[in-house]
């Protein structure tokens, strides 16, 4: 009876924190509790987008224009589309819908269009009115498998290109990062292979335009800072490390490529799940390749709030990273006290220094607590 007790409380103290987040589409003036900058001199605020409550109370404000991007682990990211953009991950078991399909549905605010997305008119070739049911997409209109858009002097409609045969012995790879991995640099011509990640014909000419690194792509497994950066990712962006890493930590851990920008400016509070440990994010619906953050009771010897990606020892990808810029990186500090002191406060990310006091390799990625 002692141990049945002690498991109901261990389910309750979990659960009892449980975060459930829900929407609401606001195109009017906010005031009172619905109004973030309300004060004394300030009585309300005109507001065009997507307000988000966490437990029935306003947490996030998120403003049109805004793009919803749906991950592949059953979790949106709303990220604004001005300039010190709003952005923020919230997985559907978080939310009181039960499929995808409807969280995506209610979550898609359209103040400046003047309605729904079912009142748009549209003209050849593209098709749909913008609806669930009826995405706008480019209409067949005759077209088979071998067939191109060309302009007809008053349409893009579907045409055949002539084709001419050319010999070459340029290299077949998958997309720019397979291209890199094989060794060719910027600025290179290969070939796309057969099952390319680019949707395009097998053999057209790709040129290798870059690093091969995306945020949108997923976060690789690694046992170093050399190797991350060997294979493509560069300084001050993210991977996890792999089984038998250089750090002595579990497989799974996330970290930067560590850069000399200990004052970066990129802040970042990501809404990710607190678990004990990858059982225990199991066992709340969490898979492989989900990102949370492990809380002072896991059994890895890390301190509460370090990110972690549910994995095993032979796990390569997860979801792509969270708080994630090409052209900024978040900052670093040796603990919670300092980052705080630095400006950032709970829930906000940061990597650790050097000097941190909990014997963690430098550029470990932590919430703070």
């Amino acid at each position: 009876m002692k141990g049945f007790l002690v498991a109901i409380f261990l389910f309750f103290s979990i659960h009892a924190s449980a975060q459930v987040f829900t929407f609401e589409c606001k195109c009017e003036h906010l005031a009172g509790s619905d109004c973030d900058i309300c004060n004394t001199n300030i009585t309300s605020r005109s507001f065009h987008g997507l307000l988000i409550y966490r437990n029935g109370t306003p947490y996030k404000w998120i403003d049109e224009p805004y793009t919803i991007r749906r991950l592949s682990s059953d979790a949106i990211t709303f990220q604004e589309q001005i300039v010190n953009p709003e952005n923020i991950t919230i997985a559907l078991f978080q939310t009181p819908f039960s499929t995808m399909a409807g969280y995506v549905d209610s979550t898609t605010c359209f103040c400046n269009l003047g309605g729904a997305m079912d009142t748009v008119v549209v003209d050849t070739p593209i098709i749909g009115n913008g609806t669930v049911g009826n995405p706008i997409t480019i209409g067949q209109f005759g077209a088979d498998t071998t067939m191109f858009l060309h302009w007809n002097g008053s349409y893009w409609y579907p045409s055949a290109v002539k084709q001419t045969w050319l010999e070459n012995d340029l290299p077949y790879f998958l997309n720019d990062d397979d291209a890199i991995t094989g060794g060719l640099p910027p600025g290179k011509t290969y070939l796309l292979a057969q099952g390319n990640t680019l949707a395009m014909p097998v053999g057209m000419y790709k040129v290798v335009i870059g690093c091969g690194f995306d945020c949108a792509n997923p976060i690789r497994f690694f046992a170093s800072d050399a190797s991350a950066t060997a294979n493509g990712i560069p300084v001050g962006r993210e991977y996890a490390t792999t089984n038998g890493n250089i750090y002595g930590i579990l497989y799974g851990f996330v970290r930067a490529v560590y850069a000399e920008l200990d004052n970066d400016t990129l802040e970042c509070n990501t809404v990710l799940p607190d678990y004990i440990d990858d059982p225990d994010a199991i066992a709340n619906a969490l898979v492989v390749g989900d990102h949370y953050t492990v809380t002072s009771a896991n059994p890895y010897g890390a301190p509460a709030g370090v990110e972690r990606v549910v994995s095993d020892a032979t796990t390569t990808e997860g979801d792509a990273p969270v708080c994630c810029e090409e052209n900024a990186t978040l900052p670093y500090y040796n603990d919670d006290t300092d980052a705080i002191a630095g400006g950032l406060s709970a829930g906000y990310y940061y990597y650790l220094t050097t000097a941190n006091p909990y014997g963690w390799p430098r550029s470990t990625k932590k919430k703070i607590q």
